[in-house]
Parts: structure tokens; C-alpha cells; sequence
């Protein structure tokens, strides 16, 4: 599975708040909640990355492909790196941090028909995400966040 460095910075940014919050706990102190919480922040940051390419509901929060405009190697990014890595298709659109639509257009065509980064980015979610779940019932089940990985469910 690709990984852009990037699923690390989201998973820290979900890990300290838990150790902090089992630093200060007053029971169940030999439950380790890092693990799961390392599964959320890969999921969510690829849950991220693949919603900034394909929702139009979400781009209404951010800018449309913003990642491709920033010129970030985002998940999608490293797999088709990885796929394809003869190709200059996609790197020559990141290089030019297009704001036009068009080049955006093209370059997300290109993950889709060529690559077929979108289906493993689903499928890769969906391991996270069953994953997720297992974690979870083995932690006691906790209806809150069963919903929150429910909402982000794609």
C-alpha cells in the first residue's frame, strides 16, 4: 500500500489527543487505543484524499481537487506512481498546480480509466474500515464511533 507520509501526519494528529486522554484515564488503564486510532487517521486521510477528487458535496468545503493545485503527492498520487510510473500524465499536471478545472479533469480521467486508483483507493478503505470495526468490538463497542466510521463510509 502506497504511503505518502501524509496518512502519518493525520494519524499523529488523532494519536495525541488519545494519549493524552489514556494518560489521564481512571479506568480500563491496559487498554491501548493507539492501534485503532493508527487505522482511523490512515483511513480518513485517504477517505480525504479520494473525496477531494470525487464529491462534489465535499469540494463545496474546499477547493475542487485542491491536493492536484497544491501539488501534493496524496495517496492517489503515490498509487499511480506505483502502477505506472512510466507515465507523465498525472505528474505533469501535478508539476503545473493547475487551478483550471480541465488539467484537473484530466489528470483524475487518467486515475480512473488508466490506472484504476479510484477502485483501490474503495477497496483499500474498506479494509481500513473493516479493520476499524474489528478494533472496535474487540475494544468493548462503542456506538459513537461505529457511527462516525459510518458516516464517513463511501
Amino acid at each position: 500500500m502506497p504511503n505518502s507520509g501524509r496518512c502519518a501526519e493525520t494519524g499523529g494528529g488523532f494519536r495525541m489527543p488519545v494519549r493524552l486522554m489514556m494518560a489521564l484515564a481512571m479506568k480500563n488503564l491496559e487498554v491501548d487505543f493507539i492501534p485503532l486510532v493508527n487505522i482511523i487517521g490512515v483511513y480518513f486521510q485517504i477517505w480525504d484524499d479520494y473525496m477531494n477528487l470525487q464529491s462534489t458535496e465535499y469540494n463545496d468545503h474546499k477547493r475542487f481537487a485542491e491536493d492536484l493545485t497544491e501539488g501534493k503527492f496524496s495517496f492517489p498520487i503515490v498509487h499511480r506512481v506505483c502502477v505506472d510510473d512510466q507515465s507523465r500524465v498525472v505528474m505533469s499536471v501535478l508539476q503545473k498546480c493547475p487551478t483550471t478545472l480541465t488539467l484537473k479533469h484530466h489528470a483524475i480521467d487518467y486515475l480512473w480509466t488508466k490506472t484504476k486508483t479510484f477502485d483501490y483507493m474503495l477497496m483499500v478503505m474498506q479494509s481500513l474500515e473493516q479493520q476499524a470495526q474489528d478494533k472496535i468490538a474487540q475494544l468493548g463497542r462503542n456506538p459513537k464511533l461505529k457511527m462516525m466510521l459510518d458516516i464517513l463510509h463511501v
